[in-house]
């Protein structure tokens, strides 16, 4: 037998150096997991860092916020979930000021339906309160209770749509055949009330009136808010607990919700699943187990796998699970005293990890004071959230930086992050 024999003229000197120095800046990682896998990233000098974050970061500033929000994972296989607003409302009694975020999980609609309804429907309802009173000075109860009603209204939206296509009743009555010929019958109708119902939102918003006097904070999940003001040093008042299970007083809510039901909290999570426990949609959770059974787990392509979905359901015994009902804030402001307010998705919280140097949330509400205070009081402040995000990402450790920036990975290695700073006095 003959065998065609190839030879290859050995690499010039050059093409070696070429070669090397396209891989000299490329490190690996196990993330911190142990094990034998290494993922790939590239280190960066400082100013490509900067000018890497700010192209990836969608940084924009706005008269009175910055905002940025992050997400490097390839947004064709992870594209990011959160969603935020901006908004100023012209009403008879002035500009009001209205800033949110809404962190989505298990997918965008739901939380692409409440970006595009929420804010419309606090200000219909904040100008028809404001219509009735004939006054811009307000009772801070009448505004709050104002702002919980429509995120609680806008929630239940989504469960009436089910219940309008689904009874109960109906459901529970009609044979397989019967069901498949109604969703087949309906199926642009169901598309858009499964995803809603087995994907969420968590909401964390701020609403201040024209005389800058007033502050209402709302919360729905683990987004945080913090207010920033300068005293004999820039502090961080932390203004709203987090609804997770990691909070004792979420963690009792749901057992008390729940009495002898050891599988309402599983591994920190409610029925073993969701990490928060109030947000809009996730109304799987909010309904009888039926719907789970027949409806979500056969008829709905993007939700868990099956067999999960089945272990779930059958820990849904005494619903809603999951609560609509927000945590209201209402702050009176100090003219005389620079003031700003952080909103930012958990994603922020979770690139600092559990750095001992950021062991606390008090911690790290002073660190951001810091940075916000300190860079405002430049004239070349620039955009205040990109700052945050800066250090969150590693600050003056750039391989730490580099790897968040540049990791070569399939799957998506950093959550969501949104940051809005609002200049709120000075």
């Amino acid at each position: 037998m003959e065998y065609n024999v190839i030879r290859l003229d050995a690499a010039a000197s050059s093409e070696h150096l070429q070669a090397l120095e396209e891989v000299k800046d490329f490190r690996t990682t196990d993330l911190g997991r142990g094990g034998k896998d290494r993922w790939t990233y590239r280190l960066l000098p400082e100013s490509a860092l900067d000018a890497e974050l700010w192209r990836r970061s969608n940084a924009h500033s706005s008269r009175f916020v910055d905002s940025i929000t992050f997400q490097p994972c390839a947004a064709h296989s992870s594209p990011n979930q959160d969603r935020y607003s901006i908004e100023e409302w012209d009403m008879h009694s002035g500009i009001w000021r209205f800033s949110a975020i809404y962190d989505g999980h298990c997918g965008l609609d739901t939380v692409n339906f409440v970006h595009g309804k929420l804010p419309n429907m606090i200000r219909t309802s904040l100008g028809a309160l404001l219509n009735k009173s004939q006054s811009s000075a307000l009772a801070p109860e009448l505004v709050s209770e104002t702002i919980s009603y429509a995120i609680q209204h806008l929630d239940n939206s989504i469960r009436a749509d089910l219940f309008d296509l689904l009874p109960c009743d109906q459901l529970e009555s009609m044979s397989d055949f019967e069901f498949h010929c109604l969703i087949k019958q309906q199926s642009c109708r169901w598309a858009t009330i499964s995803a809603q119902c087995t994907q969420g939102s968590t909401i964390i918003l701020a609403l201040s009136d024209p005389q800058k006097r007033n502050l209402w904070v709302a919360n729905l999940g683990d987004s945080q808010a913090v207010i920033v003001q300068k005293e004999a040093d820039w502090t961080g008042a932390i203004l709203n607990s987090l609804h997770n299970c990691d909070n004792p007083a979420e963690f009792q809510r749901i057992l008390r919700e729940h009495p002898g039901e050891r599988e309402c909290i599983w591994d920190n999570r409610v029925i073993g699943y969701l990490a928060p426990t109030r947000a809009v949609g996730d109304t799987w959770l909010k309904v009888p187990s039926i719907y789970t059974h027949r409806a979500f787990g056969k008829h709905n392509p993007n939700c868990i796998s099956l067999p999960l979905l089945a272990e779930y359901a059958t820990r849904i015994l005494s619903p809603p699970y999951v609560s609509n009902v927000p945590d209201m804030y209402h702050l009176t402001l100090d003219g005389s005293r620079d003031t700003f307010l952080i909103l930012c998705s958990d994603g922020l919280l979770d690139l600092y990890g559990s750095s001992r140097e950021h062991s606390s949330a008090q911690v790290l509400a002073n660190k951001w004071a810091k940075i916000v205070g300190l860079s405002a009081r430049h004239g070349d402040a620039g955009n205040l959230a990109f700052r945050l995000l800066r250090d969150a990402i590693g600050g003056s450790d750039a391989a730490l930086a580099s790897q968040n920036l540049t990791l070569e990975m399939d799957e998506k290695w950093l959550d969501d992050v949104t940051i809005l700073v609002q200049r709120l006095m000075g």
